[in-house]
């Protein structure tokens, strides 16, 4: 048989989960939307890893796709995340740029103190029209 080659690897919750206070405030001062208290649904990001020489070829970006498309089907409304880059911002910068916004009222809650694990982040749950018809991808 033909040898598959691992990219990537990633982990997040299947199932939703309830707001909290601060995830709430977090919503209401970065999406200026302002949900009854503790109804919004989130998941979240466990790990997310991509082989280095795949880092420009869009894997990433992919992934989160995918996981929002997962998501969306849970009925998730945003997903949250700590981004590790080892204080380089890389990382942080590159969460921004496909969504993501900081949340430092959530460092804690995430089990991040003081980012000395990495950066809180939140982003909407959202899927492109058309998404579940073009997509290809096999996840075993």
């Amino acid at each position: 048989g033909q040898r598959k080659k691992k990219i990537a690897r990633f982990g997040f919750t299947t199932s939703r989960g309830p707001s909290s206070p601060d995830i709430d405030t977090t919503i209401r001062e970065t999406y200026k939307i302002d949900p009854p208290p503790l109804s919004a649904s989130i998941a979240a990001i466990i790990y997310m890893f991509v082989e280095p020489d795949y880092r420009s070829r869009n894997v990433g970006a992919l992934a989160l796709e995918v996981i929002s498309a997962i998501q969306s089907v849970q009925v998730v409304d945003f997903t949250v995340l700590v981004a590790d880059d080892n204080g380089s911002g890389g990382l942080v910068k590159w969460y921004e740029e496909h969504g993501y916004s900081k949340a430092p009222l959530m460092q804690n809650m995430l089990g991040s103190p003081n980012k000395e694990n990495g950066v809180a982040m939140i982003a909407p749950v959202l899927i492109e029209e058309g998404f579940f018809s073009r997509c290809t991808i096999k996840w075993w």
